[in-house]
């Protein structure tokens, strides 16, 4: 029985450290997505700009719910996204990790849920990870929840729990059933779909555009990535040789993506990717890493504290955990006299390694001395000007040590936190692995299941929107770029895509994908130009028109204003190897702003 569990543990559960490295690499993520959103935070996310909460609302479902859409202004989205990077600094940290992951959760699906026209596959699968996230025990290593956990020293780095295999099955599901949907004989038989991806050059990158000319490379590279995604999520389960196929397919998926960085202006999708295939990092490589430091730094290290001093018991412990230092040991001064008598004369703390003291700034850099992964600042601590500083900052701390004790027991108290899943949770995650699947399996063209109203209400309320359609059924043929010619009132010829007071070019340039000055961009006016061929109204590219005219005249003088414009998309269209690619120039709109 116990050996089942055991099996069961290697192949659906995931360690401690690898929650913990998860939480600290998921928590980055948000950061970084909220800092590339905020360069944009007026066109795409305010009243100002392109999507406006009165038009808003014809994309969303009724079941769709925003915090942003309380208030269209610019203060108060700047509010909220100040909000989510600081739940997510806290995420990072792990302070109250539970509350802090569904925290970001909310706020992510709030953000996404406000402009629905500019997200990619790298949203839902962020989404999806902070989801899961939130039945898992991220902050039960290298974490502050950790450092003030009593119980934290009695707990298994092996962790089993429906949620642990729900996540580890949810991020295989994203290739098994993209592998699915890649119907199209331009992946198999054919092996021309790298090739077709590669020649959009809206997406190419300058590496891909020199990498393409090798053609005998792409058509084996089709059939690698094609392969590893149908065989991959299958072959990373296995119950044989698991060790070594686990590695190897991790390795296999990671790499993958690092080229998909290297040939696609993608935006984040690569670094989620990644982030979400490192969960499968097993306990094996951690306890190696852990002997390989181990043989080379670790030395004996006690760190010494006042033990009337709740303050001071907790920084030593927020210490440890942070520099990774296990393997020291934590005793109140008091107890040896030498230490007692160190502590009393000269009102500090005490390092002691291999038998020698170390007191104030100097006990800091000896404990950076011995941690893995900030040993590289311990230079820049030694220097003189640095060390005046770090021992007033210390003598301040020490003399504030009673305000400090009552700050940190309102704030940082201690805790006995057990990591077993409540019945509830492990409920929940059973019935939401159902739910994901059966909307996965609906939507293969041949599974003829069509899913409810309701069901669907339900997909939109929590994010949990499956279609990995990934080039699939096949690469996109079309590579569009805007060229946007407009007059202003004293009847000049103005680039308003550009913002130059030039007339456009409509040469095609060396790099199209730096066309578009980020991926959000890309992927709106993309969208316009997909839509355009529609019947009916279009209310992108009348929206967008009017965020054009009011971004040009808001600061321009009278006769240089913008008067009329008109959105062209040159198009190109790639066609099958050894034929040069069809150019279509395109009139999408034509706008007046008076």
């Amino acid at each position: 029985m116990r050996y089942n569990l055991n099996k069961l543990t290697d192949i659906f559960g995931i360690d401690l450290r690898t929650l913990a490295l998860f939480r600290i690499l998921l928590a980055s993520t948000i950061l970084l997505d909220l800092l590339t959103r905020s360069y944009d935070l007026t066109a795409h996310y305010t009243d100002f700009g392109v999507l406006p909460r009165n038009v808003l609302i014809d994309y969303l479902s009724p079941s769709t719910v925003s915090l942003h859409l309380i208030n269209g202004t610019m203060p108060f989205q700047a509010a909220l996204f100040l909000l989510a990077g600081i739940i997510a600094i806290f995420l990072l940290i792990g302070w109250h990790t539970k509350i802090m992951v569904v925290l970001s959760w909310l706020l992510m699906l709030s953000l996404q849920n406000r402009n629905v026209l500019i997200l990619s596959g790298e949203d839902n699968l962020m989404l999806l990870m902070t989801f899961w996230a939130m039945f898992l025990p991220l902050g039960a290593k290298y974490s502050l929840d950790n450092a003030l956990n009593r119980n934290s020293d009695n707990i298994s780095n092996r962790f089993l729990s429906f949620a642990t295999a729900a996540i580890l099955i949810q991020g295989m599901s994203m290739y098994f059933f993209s592998a699915l949907l890649k119907t199209d004989a331009r992946w198999v038989p054919d092996g021309t779909a790298v090739y077709f991806a590669l020649q959009l050059d809206y997406l190419a990158t300058p590496f891909a555009m020199w990498f393409r000319q090798f053609e005998a490379l792409l058509t084996p590279l089709t059939y690698y990535v094609w392969g590893l995604e149908l065989i991959g999520p299958i072959l990373i389960f296995s119950p044989i040789f698991q060790r070594k196929l686990r590695m190897l397919f991790l390795l296999a998926f990671v790499t993958m993506h690092i080229g998909f960085f290297l040939f696609l202006e993608i935006g984040l999708f690569p670094l989620i990717s990644i982030v979400m295939n490192l969960l499968f990092l097993p306990s094996w490589v951690w306890e190696r890493l852990a002997l390989y430091l181990k043989s080379k730094q670790q030395r004996p290290l006690t760190i010494w504290y006042d033990q009337d001093c709740g303050f001071c018991l907790k920084m030593v412990r927020f210490l440890r955990v942070f520099l990774m230092l296990d393997h020291a040991d934590i005793k109140p001064a008091q107890i040896q006299d030498d230490t007692r008598q160190l502590m009393a004369i000269h009102n500090s703390w005490i390092v002691q390694i291999d038998g020698k003291y170390s007191l104030k700034w100097n006990a800091m850099a000896d404990l950076v001395s011995q941690s893995p992964l900030f040993r590289l600042f311990l230079k820049p601590m030694r220097l003189s000007f640095i060390h005046k500083i770090g021992d007033r900052g210390y003598d301040w701390v020490a003399d504030h040590r009673s305000t400090l004790s009552k700050v940190s027991n309102r704030w940082f108290p201690f805790h006995n936190r057990s990591i077993t899943p409540t019945k509830t949770s492990q409920a929940l995650a059973v019935i939401f692995l159902g739910f994901v699947t059966v909307q996965n399996i609906s939507t293969l063209p041949n599974a003829g299941l069509s899913l409810p109203q309701e069901f669907k209400s339900v997909r939109q309320s929590l994010g949990l929107y499956q279609n990995w359609t990934m080039f699939a059924p096949y690469p996109e043929l079309d590579s569009p770029w805007p060229i946007i010619t407009g007059e202003l009132k004293d009847g000049s010829l103005v680039d308003v895509y550009n913002k130059t007071l030039e007339p456009p070019v409509f040469i095609k340039p060396d790099v199209v994908s730096k066309v578009y000055t980020s991926g959000r961009w890309r992927k709106y006016l993309s969208n316009m130009e997909d839509r355009s061929y529609e019947d009916g109204p279009y209310l992108m590219s009348l929206n967008y028109g009017r965020y054009l005219c009011r971004i040009w005249n808001e600061s321009a003088e009278e006769q240089r204003q913008l008067k009329t414009f008109k959105i062209y998309f040159n198009v190109e269209r790639t066609q099958p190897p050894g034929m040069p690619k069809l150019l279509d120039r395109r009139q999408v709109w034509e706008h007046f702003c008076f």
